[in-house]
């Protein structure tokens, strides 16, 4: 695919409009006028418009941006570098050229190369490369806010060795790279009683639940130990009564549902004014989750075109499935469309499977509590957060619903 479009600009045709009629007059005027000193200023002019031709076919020509798919991950406030490396393939150079492309607001750049645009900014840097030779072009930048940047309208103008007029090139293709910000963590308190206990494969010291089919070792025999619990071959061994002993093992798992609407008095949906906070809140979930090496999946009412029509992570644990989850929650942005709560609670009422702790983080509208008291009665857990003197607290759910 064609990288990039060059333009040489409108006032091209009229350079070498003028040319010609410069190098007709001093021709005519020469034989005319049998001067053969004229004809130096003719063959001048013959060498400034071949030469300028010549610059103009092979200038750029084989410039190449190289375009790999590539993600930046960040966190607000944190610095790295964009990255630009081309290749001049062309027997001409470019130089003093600049390099200009835009991105959203939610990096910045020095100032002394950057400007505002509509949409976020403008950013302008000086490049020159030789023929036949490779560069590598780096802007420091900051993170700013949560969101996800592409950039675009990437832009190279230099100027023309002979005419001294300016020459653009366009680069056509989606640039790969994006920028990932994840949202901040906010504290959520009273995590430390939020667990719904099931069987599960994690072991743990103290359980309810055995596997049988991986047993550990024996220990004594008491009273109170079933009779078909008995080790016979490690009785005859001791001589004395032996139990089987087997290995204890527990399913801590978490749902986490991220409503980022808000309902109006008249009971219509829209996006939550306080949307960075409860995306805050939902990262905090998860690193929480991730250090205790608990399962949790992450279910936001966004819609998006997927199997499942909404922002959603499958259960799992470990730091690439936080990563996962953080990108998710990276992606979420204002002006998509959004799923009502009560579709996505239904979706996940058909969904659930087993016991497990499902926390809801935003408001909880009236018409959804059906759900919750059929997910209480099957016993499990829901918890909800709510704000209180300006801490985010995580309570059993009560019925009022509100993330003031």
């Amino acid at each position: 695919m064609k990288q990039w479009k060059k333009d040489l600009g409108y006032e091209n045709r009229k350079y070498y409009d003028f040319l010609l009629a410069m190098i007709l007059l001093t021709g005519v005027l020469s034989l005319f006028l049998d001067k053969s000193m004229l004809l130096i200023p003719t063959s001048l002019l013959v060498v400034i418009a071949l030469a300028s031709k010549w610059y103009d076919g092979y200038s750029g020509s084989s410039l190449k941006l190289f375009n790999y798919r590539t993600s930046i991950r960040l966190f607000p406030g944190e610095n790295t570098s964009l990255r630009f490396r081309f290749r001049n393939n062309s027997k001409a150079p470019v130089l003093n050229g600049r390099l200009s492309f835009k991105s959203n607001s939610n990096i910045k750049a020095d100032d002394s190369f950057t400007r505002e645009s509509t949409k976020g900014y403008q950013y302008s840097l000086p490049f020159s490369l030789m023929s036949e030779g490779e560069k590598e072009v780096r802007l420091p930048i900051k993170a700013v806010k949560r969101g996800v940047t592409k950039i675009t309208d990437i832009q190279y103008r230099f100027p023309h060795l002979i005419k001294f007029t300016s020459i653009s090139m366009d680069f056509l293709p989606l640039y790969e790279t994006e920028i990932v910000i994840y949202p901040i963590q906010k504290p959520v308190y009273g995590m430390e009683e939020v667990f719904q206990i099931a069987p599960g494969e994690e072991r743990a010291s103290f359980s309810p639940f055995e596997d049988l089919l991986t047993p550990v070792g024996t220990r004594d025999y008491v009273s109170s130990d079933p009779f078909h619990r008995i080790h016979w071959k490690a009785s005859a061994k001791t001589g004395t009564l032996q139990t089987k002993v087997y290995e204890r093992q527990v399913d801590i798992s978490w749902t986490i549902v991220v409503n980022v609407t808000q309902q109006t008095r008249l009971g219509n949906e829209h996006i939550s004014r306080n949307l960075e906070n409860l995306l805050s809140h939902a990262s905090y979930l998860c690193h929480f989750a991730t250090q205790n090496n608990y399962d949790f999946e992450l279910l936001i009412n966004m819609r998006r075109p997927h199997d499942r029509p909404f922002f959603f992570q499958p259960e799992g644990s470990g730091n690439q499935h936080l990563k996962d989850s953080l990108e998710l929650l990276a992606r979420i942005q204002v002006n998509q469309s959004f799923m009502p709560m009560e579709e996505l609670m239904h979706r996940l009422h058909h969904e659930l499977y087993k016991k497990k702790t499902i926390i809801i983080v935003g408001d909880i509208p009236e018409h959804t509590y059906q759900y919750i008291r059929e997910w209480s009665r099957k016993g499990l857990k829901v918890f909800q957060i709510q704000l209180e003197d300006g801490q985010a607290i995580l309570v059993p759910f009560s019925y009022r619903g509100a993330y003031v």
